[in-house]
């Protein structure tokens, strides 16, 4: 029996999903649209002719499938090249001029606030002044001053803004954020920085009437509970919980819950979607009972799983679980028998044909994988150890829930947060049953608002329930070694290890002595990767000016040591540059480092007599392998009137030096100008650089210089 043939659409999201990931990341040579619309078209009329022979013979009954697997790749491709002119386009003028330009502006998604400005997703559009129409161009992140003006703007509002947009930057330190590929991915490729004075609110129609509803509505109910004396952590935490706002929660909290592995539970996901569901279930069970109460019961559940994915921003995990949950109330009403496997294969193929690139979304993978861990792995997970008793039962089965759902999705979130939370399956057992009462009594708060005693007695209790949880959270995350940290692996490793967990689920479930063979397969795979890679490291030479503001931080790496020389700013009044720095370190494997300190009086007196062993300094001047360095922060001394090369040239703390002057006396391949210096300083060097045609990189624009020296 072919196990596939209960999946039609498992089978069909396959080879869809096969030309969807070649579309999204194949840079170079693609399909010109119209030929793959004629090959679609093509390739059904070919399947409409197969299929009206129903006599094939043994031998040719291959042909509808194969048919089909080249329909479903085609109509991937065709997906995405559909929707990908945009990003394509806006990514192109992105990193074209950065030219000052007024334009009108419709806020897309609702606006986020930092302690120094309001951030804007808004879509860009010109001005036809002789057809009197607007033209619609690409999606731009605009930072606006603080002010009541700009904290007043709602999703949906027009502006008029006047700005030099620029390409949004890429990650400006090894192993950190990168903004440039977090928004690359909702397709915002340039942003800008907007002064108060450089916008003003227009009255345009508005669009997204049932989005801006929907916003509405939730500020109304957060409204509703601020006025039941709901504040602090604990109005952060319920507002995340029930309508999927997370902009009050502070970073100490945020991180306990990323430590703890329960940042699931702050985004709303199909877990809330779920008790929604089951909430909804039970409240209009009474309906079974009337003359067309079940289709009333059906309409009224999907009606209001949909507001509730709408309030709460309908993100990729919120979409997936109402379009299943819908899905599976048609299919109950109407008395079919649904399978999960199914459901989530439709739900993933509609979603991907609405807008392929969601495939890039980390919510959107981490919802599916953990569905699909939790559909193929819970059963045999809870048949491994027969629980007695009811209680045993819940309790395993959440268990079983957690370790199916962490077996799916943790190689990915090794990869994105390098971090493994040891302690996720005492989480999960405390914290989902409080978040689930955290939803059902909030639900109760708003709907008992216009009965005032009650909301406030129920508002008591959200409080004390959200209370414990975040005490609960701290207490697991000050527990010893509750976070492995220090997980950088690569994509190949991934999936090396994503073969690694089915391989070792099918042993487990199968006992097939043919699954042992192949984890020694991959385990010597890995072996391999990862010597080759201790291999190139041991025998590397780098140097690292980091982009930290205001301070100055190098590193030089050779084999597994390195050595950082830091001023006083990097050492003592920037916990940020010893976050960046020991990320590095401890990303790249480095097992010995040493830190040397620089002065402002090069020299005299700056000399570090220790001994590093590939590294030489005599004061302002270094040697690393086969590179000389001089970093100034003064000006050239009388003493250096005479030519002396070096390699690398790194201004500091605004020397008082022309870049004539340096090319005169040194002769260098590279300027490099650290964060330290003045925007004025760094644009006047750049610009005489230019002029020399001797390169010259600023750290603080184009992130950390890194430079590979060489064996």
């Amino acid at each position: 029996m072919n196990p596939w043939k209960p999946y039609p659409l498992i089978r069909l999201l396959i080879p869809f999903l096969g030309g969807v990931i070649y579309a999204l990341i194949e840079s170079g040579w693609q399909f010109e649209i119209s030929w793959l619309i004629v090959v679609l078209g093509s390739l059904t009329i070919v399947l409409l002719l197969l299929t009206l022979f129903h006599n094939l013979s043994f031998r040719t009954r291959w042909m509808p499938g194969l048919t089909i697997f080249l329909l479903m790749i085609i109509l991937g491709i065709v997906t995405v090249q559909s929707n990908k002119a945009e990003l394509i386009g806006s990514k192109e003028l992105a990193w074209g001029s950065s030219r000052y330009q007024i334009f009108p502006a419709e806020i897309l998604e609702p606006p986020g606030n930092s302690s120094r400005s309001v951030r804007l997703i808004v879509r860009r559009y010109e001005v036809d002044t002789l057809r009197k129409l607007l033209i619609k161009r690409e999606k731009v992140s605009l930072f606006l001053e603080k002010d009541t003006n700009s904290l007043d703007l709602q999703f949906g509002d027009w502006l008029i803004v006047s700005t030099s947009l620029k390409p949004v930057r890429d990650e400006s330190n090894p192993y950190g954020f990168d903004p440039a590929a977090y928004y690359g991915r909702i397709g915002v490729f340039s942003q800008g920085w907007v002064k108060s004075t450089d916008w003003k609110p227009t009255h345009l129609s508005k669009s997204y009437l049932i989005r801006r509803w929907a916003f509405t509505l939730r500020d109304r109910m957060m409204n509703i509970l601020r006025e039941n004396s709901l504040k602090g952590e604990e109005f952060a935490i319920a507002s995340a919980i029930l309508l999927g706002y997370t902009g009050e929660i502070g970073q100490d909290l945020r991180k306990g819950f990323a430590a703890t592995g329960a940042m699931h539970v702050l985004a709303v996901s199909g877990m809330h979607v779920g008790v929604i569901f089951l909430f909804l279930e039970r409240l209009l069970a009474f309906l079974k009972r009337r003359r067309f109460g079940t289709m009333i019961r059906a309409i009224l559940m999907i009606f209001i799983i949909w507001c509730y994915a709408m309030v709460t921003g309908l993100s990729p995990p919120v979409f997936r679980a109402a379009l299943m949950l819908s899905m599976i109330i048609v299919g109950g009403t109407f008395k079919r028998k649904t399978d999960s496997l199914n459901i989530v294969g439709a739900s993933m193929l509609v979603m991907l044909l609405i807008d392929p690139s969601l495939l890039l979304h980390l919510g959107f993978q981490f919802s599916y994988l953990a569905v699909f861990g939790i559909l193929i792995l819970y059963k045999p997970v809870y048949q491994l150890f027969p629980a007695v008793g009811w209680v045993a039962r819940k309790v395993w089965g959440l268990i079983a829930v957690s370790i199916a759902a962490q077996l799916a999705t943790f190689p990915i979130a090794l990869y994105t947060f390098h971090q493994f939370p040891n302690y996720f399956l005492l989480t999960n057992l405390l914290i989902l049953p409080l978040a689930s009462f955290v939803i059902y009594s909030g639900i109760g708060v708003l709907a008992l608002s216009p009965v005032p005693v009650l909301s406030a007695l129920l508002a008591k209790v959200l409080t004390i329930i959200v209370a414990i949880l975040n005490s609960i959270i701290r207490f697991i995350e000050n527990l010893p070694g509750s976070t492995s940290t220090g997980f950088y692996p690569s994509l190949p490793e991934i999936l090396i290890l994503y073969l690694g967990i089915a391989v070792v689920c099918s042993f487990l479930f199968t006992r097939k002595t043919i699954w042992v063979y192949t984890l020694l397969v991959l385990i010597i795979m890995w072996s391999i990767m990862n010597g080759s890679r201790d291999y190139k490291r041991t025998n590397r030479s780098v140097i690292v000016i980091f982009q930290v503001k205001g301070a100055s931080q190098y590193t030089f790496v050779k084999g597994n040591a390195a050595l950082t020389i830091k001023d006083y700013k990097a050492s003592c009044n920037e916990p940020f540059a010893q976050e960046v720095l020991s990320m590095y370190l401890l990303a790249e494997g480095i097992t010995t480092a040493q830190t040397t300190y620089l002065t402002d009086n090069h020299f005299q007196g700056a000399d570090d007599l220790r001994e590093f062993g590939f590294f030489a300094r005599k004061g302002s001047f270094l040697q690393f392998a086969d590179q000389r360095i001089a970093i100034f922060s003064s000006e050239l001394p009388y003493v250096l009137s005479d030519s002396l090369h070096v390699d690398i040239v790194i201004l500091r703390n605004n020397p008082s030096v022309s870049i004539e002057r340096i090319v005169q006396t040194f002769s260098p391949h590279q300027i490099v100008i650290d964060p330290t210096n003045s925007w004025y300083n760094t644009r006047k060097w750049r610009e005489q650089a230019s002029g020399l045609g001797v390169p010259c990189y600023n750290v603080m624009e184009e992130g950390a210089y890194i430079l590979d020296v060489g064996y």
